[in-house]
């Protein structure tokens, strides 16, 4: 098992105030490290939009509540799916209870919330512990199961490894070492376009 992400975003304190959220758009972006805060996609792969997401909803389902739209620490960077199977769900119909212990969600800006999730060896975001159940309600209701966010990482991965195979070739000297190195290579981006392709493909 790998674990979920390397670090947990953090909102920074005394972020000035803007009238509308969309004007946090590039702090919530540097906060959230350019990742989902809730799948930890990267942004910089650039395979499709994230958005601003509100965690405790603006118009929840079933209630109402006083949290201005642009109050800036109830913001989430987020990837277009993760924000679109979110929606308007906050099923303790209270916006101080984010969970109840059983459904509901976690902030992802706590720690708990990396800490109840981890990678499957071929990447997948699954729960620590299988009985956690307000773990296993965040992965379905955000579908967090979807081989896209499997596949995000992979390719990140390969990628760094084309990335640091590509300069070790760079200051190697020819000989059965090089040689040796350059058929791996060309393995590693064999499997980088294979999952790109995946990708594209469950995407269009």
């Amino acid at each position: 098992m790998y674990p979920f992400r390397e670090n947990t975003p953090e909102h920074r304190p005394g972020r000035a105030v803007c009238v509308h959220f969309s004007s946090y758009r590039t702090t919530l972006r540097e906060d959230f490290q350019k990742r989902c805060g809730y799948c930890d996609d990267s942004d910089l792969l650039r395979i499709r939009s994230f958005a601003i997401d509100h965690f405790i909803p603006q118009n929840p389902v079933g209630f109402s509540h006083t949290i201005p739209p642009n109050d800036y620490y109830n913001l989430v960077y987020a990837c277009s799916y993760c924000n679109t199977y979110k929606t308007n769900k906050w099923p303790t119909l209270d916006a101080a209870i984010s969970n109840d212990g059983t459904i509901g969600f976690i902030k992802p800006t706590e720690q708990d919330y990396t800490d109840r999730f981890q990678r499957s060896k071929e990447g997948r975001i699954i729960p620590v512990d299988n009985t956690d159940t307000v773990a296993n309600y965040i992965r379905s209701e955000l579908k967090l199961w979807l081989p896209i966010h499997e596949r995000m990482w992979k390719l990140e991965k390969v990628k760094k490894l084309n990335n640091d195979i590509t300069n070790a070739l760079a200051s190697m000297d020819d000989g059965d070492l090089k040689t040796e190195l350059q058929a791996i290579h060309y393995q590693v981006l064999l499997i980088l376009t294979e999952i790109q392709d995946s990708i594209f493909i469950a995407n269009e």
